[in-house]
């Protein structure tokens, strides 16, 4: 009768003993390459995308001239309208031939919010209107994605980027 198990010869046990010496000797340094790889795949992935989005920012946020000097938007608040338009007005500087040009954006809203029409309490329906003066807030000018002036009333520098827009350049 022949056994089922294989006969161990010295040879054989010497082939198993050094193949498991062999794999448990390289059984860390095969871990540490594969942390390597990854950590160096991994890395490389985020500089890119970090990359990337950081030149996409530069590119959709950065200062602009205004391109449209046709009319001015004069915000009445930073926080948007359900259908993502903001509060406030839309001016022009009319002249006896027609529409004219805003040459100063910010002085024609700070007059704007002078006379309360951007304070809330203006009624543009109203028969009549009694200019009332208003506090002027601190008010910034940022470039629309269509090159308009836009008015923006706040203190923080950053509230254009803030508000996806860009920053009037100077």
């Amino acid at each position: 009768m022949t056994s089922p198990e294989p006969r161990m010869t010295a040879a054989r046990t010497d082939a198993i003993r050094d193949l498991l010496a062999e794999t448990i000797r390289d059984e860390p340094e095969f871990r540490r390459r594969r942390t390597r790889r990854r950590l160096l795949i991994w890395g490389g992935i985020g500089l890119v995308t970090i990359g990337g989005l950081s030149t996409a920012g530069s590119v959709l946020l950065r200062d602009a001239p205004v391109t449209d000097q046709s009319i001015v938007q004069c915000f009445s608040s930073t926080v948007a309208n359900a259908d993502g338009t903001f509060p406030g007005s839309g001016a022009t500087v009319a002249t006896k031939d027609g529409p004219g040009r805003v040459d100063d954006a910010l002085a024609l809203c700070t007059e704007m919010w002078r006379h309360g029409v951007l304070s809330g309490n203006f009624d543009p329906t109203a028969a009549t209107y009694a200019p009332e003066e208003t506090e002027v807030p601190a008010l910034q000018v940022c470039v629309m994605r269509d090159g308009t002036a836009a008015v923006v009333p706040s203190e923080e520098t950053g509230i254009c980027q803030a508000l996806g827009m860009s920053a009037l350049a100077r």
